[in-house]
């Protein structure tokens, strides 16, 4: 979700959080090295898999949250009875506990069937990465912003929200798994506006890792991000990304990457721009458009498909033939 909390197209740094962590390996590292040790210790880490983020609330509208996954406590053999949320900041929000019991209670709308049938609600582990130039000394917390009164009880509807703050981690200090490290390093070099002058040595973070295979998805969301951060950068992005992706391929393993990198970018530019052009056109027509229509519009990526929308949007007699269309 954006960070001032209305949804709309994930931003890059939201973009690059959820690529990176949508691998529950890794997600599992980060978790295991940065949530207090208390609480990692009592999670079974093998057993974590990741859930769709976007729930419906009770008035039909989309809940989406950065990331959502399910895991264990160790010794508990039988089911997942933990839910972890994991959403990103690059500001912070006062609303950010309210906002959090809203992705809980969606999150138990979805297992009210599994109640009744005798399974109890999972543990809701809260937790938040927050990157910026200053530290987030504090989430509020719920009894903060309701109206109390002197001797009632003052914990109503609070939960613990772990607060993960690059702003006070420096670069040395983090730990993990190198993706992890180069997400988290990408993360804190952008909003301190270093990321140029410390790519190399982010991506280098990469170097050791033996696969591949495993590396290529996560060098793709870097230099994704890197794109979006630093649109100044793309008029020499292939040959930049050459040099740099030489360190870990062949030189000319290197140049092929870089060419099929920007191809896609290029290529889902071109898209994203005539998605926009059809929401324009759908909205001169039809008056404005749903948050649920323009986020589903913004998430394809494909130059035939936004080709065959932006026909659709100009020809067809009603939003909801579009809608059916689509």
């Amino acid at each position: 979700m954006s960070d001032d909390g209305k949804p709309e197209q994930a931003k890059p740094h939201d973009a690059l959080v959820r690529n990176i962590l949508a691998d529950t390996r890794i997600a599992a590292d980060f978790l295991h090295n940065y949530l207090p040790p208390e609480l990692e210790a009592d999670l079974e880490w093998d057993s974590l898999q990741q859930e769709p983020a976007e729930t419906v609330g009770p008035d039909f509208t989309r809940l989406i949250g950065d990331l959502r996954y399910s895991a264990r406590f160790k010794g508990d053999e039988v089911e997942l009875n933990v839910c972890l949320f994991v959403e990103h900041q690059s500001q912070p929000d006062n609303l950010m506990s309210f906002r959090m019991l809203g992705y809980i209670y969606a999150a138990y709308l979805q297992r009210v069937s599994a109640f009744r049938q005798g399974r109890r609600f999972p543990y809701p582990l809260a937790v938040v990465l927050h990157h910026g130039k200053k530290p987030w000394k504090k989430i509020p917390p719920m009894q903060d912003l309701i109206t109390m009164r002197p001797g009632w009880k003052r914990d109503i509807l609070d939960i613990p929200i772990h607060l993960i703050d690059l702003a006070v981690i420096p670069v040395e200090e983090l730990r993990g798994h190198p993706a992890v490290c180069a997400l988290l390093d990408s993360l804190q070099s952008a909003s301190v506006g270093i990321l140029p002058d410390r790519f190399q040595q982010i991506v280098d973070r990469l170097r050791g890792i033996s696969r591949k295979e495993d590396v290529a998805p996560w060098l793709e969301a870097l230099f994704r991000y890197y794109y979006a951060i630093c649109p100044d950068e793309s008029e020499n992005f292939h040959d930049n990304a050459a040099r740099i992706l030489t360190g870990i391929y062949s030189k000319k393993e290197a140049g092929k990457m870089a060419t099929t990198m920007l191809e896609a970018i290029q290529r889902e530019g071109i898209a994203k721009g005539q998605i926009k052009s059809v929401i324009t056109v759908l909205e001169s027509r039809f008056g404005e458009i749903s948050a649920t229509l323009r986020n589903k519009l913004l998430k394809i990526r494909t130059e035939e498909h936004t080709e065959t929308l932006l026909k659709q949007a100009a020809t067809c007699q009603s939003l909801k033939e579009f809608q059916k269309a689509l």
